[in-house]
């Protein structure tokens, strides 16, 4: 063999052996193994595979878990200013115009719901105030008069007259009755002989007919006529003694009437009965002074001002809050349509929030929104959905919503800037894995889903909603599977190594 050979056999087996040792894993190196699969974009699966001995897990601190399920909120991303609420804010006018002679609050001081502000004298109201005065001093004399009149009747000062009256009516009752009895009696007499006379004329006129051979013609017709003016004259009684029972009835009536009034009149003439025409007047009089005396209190309260103050007016405050602006000096005369002072509350105000209009139709009245704010730091602020506006900004073409916002401590002012998140559904047991699980392979999410023995499996995967500290999974894992957690920076890079040497992890 030449010289020649020999040194061209050695040169190609130390080429062997330096590719040996290239490819043979060095200790605790991950062997990539298989064949680079290609995976179409917006879908998920497995592009490799990865095995790493136990030596190099405990060197890169490689830690697995098992796919967390959870609930799952889909979230927007809103942002915005805080207003204030119509109902939160509190113009304070005078309801006559009055010049102000107190002023107890200034610009910036917190007032409570009626809370005295400021105190205006007024001439028109000292006007009604007068009139106040003068119908309670009327009201007070009806009924200490009303009082007199009630201890006279119960004294039996009043009736004597009444008494005499109703006595003298009811004897004249008394005595038409006993009239109308006679007359009916007499009537029902007149009846009865008028019906004895009809039937005897009427046996009469039927012998004639059974003996009309016997009796004459004219005999015959002058019986006939007579029981015709007989039966006319028993009507006639028959009538009269309804009309007599009537007039009993009436009689009978009138004289039960002024009997009990006559009764009536006697008990309160002798102090049984505290009604009498003299205590009625009184009472009515009483009763017209006190209606008088309201209407003269509803004047004066209507105008602002109380029993107590009659000529001046007190500004108090409807709601709780902060006195925004002070438009008055002492001594100045505001008119009714002058707002004298401003309170805003900041109890409760209102996000008004951004959306964009592709997410719209995700929104509803009712929806959870969390908020931050820089001028609020540590703090966070809770609401739902009012209401969405029905049309776009023209200048932003961003849509908004009202959410109103509880503000206790009064930490979110008036063009405050706000964000946060609107949660617009729940969604009950998804997969979810730490963000720390994650790393990026050419662009895409990657998981590296743990298998038997140290073996992975390089796996895209498909996001869905984020958390604080973890990612939902909608597509590309199992419930059950189990991803590395911690390391996978390590799992990365030796994963795109290998990729240099046998294409595991490439770009597809």
């Amino acid at each position: 063999m030449s010289k020649f050979r020999v040194v061209l056999i050695l040169v190609v087996v130390a080429a062997l052996a330096i590719g040996v040792w290239l490819k043979w894993p060095k200790r605790g190196q991950p062997i990539s193994t298989g064949t680079p699969l290609a995976v179409p974009e917006n879908q998920a699966g497995k592009v490799g595979d990865l095995q790493v001995t136990e030596e190099a897990m405990n060197l890169a601190e490689i830690k697995v878990e098992p796919v967390t399920l959870r609930t799952v909120q889909d979230r927007l991303s809103v942002s915005g200013a805080i207003q204030s609420g119509g109902d939160q804010i509190a113009k304070i006018t005078p309801k006559v115009a009055g010049k102000v002679v107190r002023l107890l609050v200034q610009p910036g001081d917190f007032v409570q719901p009626r809370q005295t502000l400021a105190i205006l004298e007024s001439a028109d109201l000292a006007e009604v105030g007068a009139q106040y005065r003068q119908a309670l001093a009327e009201s007070r004399a009806q009924d200490s008069n009303l009082a007199r009149q009630r201890q006279l009747a119960r004294l039996g000062q009043f009736g004597r007259p009444q008494v005499e009256q109703s006595r003298t009516q009811a004897l004249d009752d008394e005595r038409g009755l006993h009239q109308a009895r006679h007359l009916l009696e007499e009537e029902r007499a007149k009846a009865r002989q008028a019906q004895a006379e009809s039937d005897v004329l009427r046996q009469k006129m039927q012998r004639n007919q059974e003996l009309q051979e016997l009796v004459s013609r004219q005999d015959r017709e002058r019986v006939q006529a007579d029981l015709k003016k007989a039966e006319a004259d028993v009507a006639g009684a028959q009538a009269r003694v309804r009309g007599a029972e009537g007039d009993l009835l009436l009689a009978e009536k009138r004289a039960a009437i002024t009997g009990r009034a006559l009764q009536r009149e006697e008990k309160v003439y002798s102090g049984q009965y505290l009604t009498s025409r003299e205590l009625v007047e009184a009472e009515a009089a009483a009763e017209m002074a006190r209606v008088r005396l309201q209407g003269a209190l509803d004047r004066l309260q209507l105008m602002g001002g109380s029993p107590d103050q009659t000529n001046q007016i007190a500004l108090v405050s409807p709601i709780r809050g902060r006195v925004q602006d002070l438009a008055v000096t002492l001594g100045e005369t505001v008119p009714v349509e002058k707002a004298a002072l401003t309170v805003i509350s900041l109890d409760k105000v209102w996000a008004h929030l951004a959306l964009s209009p592709k997410d719209v139709s995700k929104v509803r009245a009712g929806d959870l929104v969390e908020l931050t704010s820089d001028s609020a730091p540590g703090h966070k602020f809770a609401g739902r959905v009012s209401s969405v506006q029905a049309g776009s900004d023209e200048t932003t073409r961003a849509i908004y919503i009202l959410v109103p916002l509880a503000n206790p401590q009064g930490l979110l002012k008036a063009g405050t800037y706000v964000q946060g998140w609107l949660i617009t559904a729940e969604r009950q047991q998804k997969m979810t894995v730490p963000e720390g699980a994650l790393q990026e392979h050419n662009g895409r999410p990657t998981l590296y889903v743990a298998l038997r023995g140290g073996a992975f499996e390089v796996r895209h995967v498909l996001l869905g909603s984020k958390g604080k500290d973890w990612r939902e999974i909608t597509n590309g894992l199992k419930p059950g599977e189990k991803v590395a957690v911690h390391g996978t920076f390590y799992l990365k890079s030796e994963a795109l190594k290998s990729s240099l040497s046998d294409g595991c992890c490439a770009g597809e």
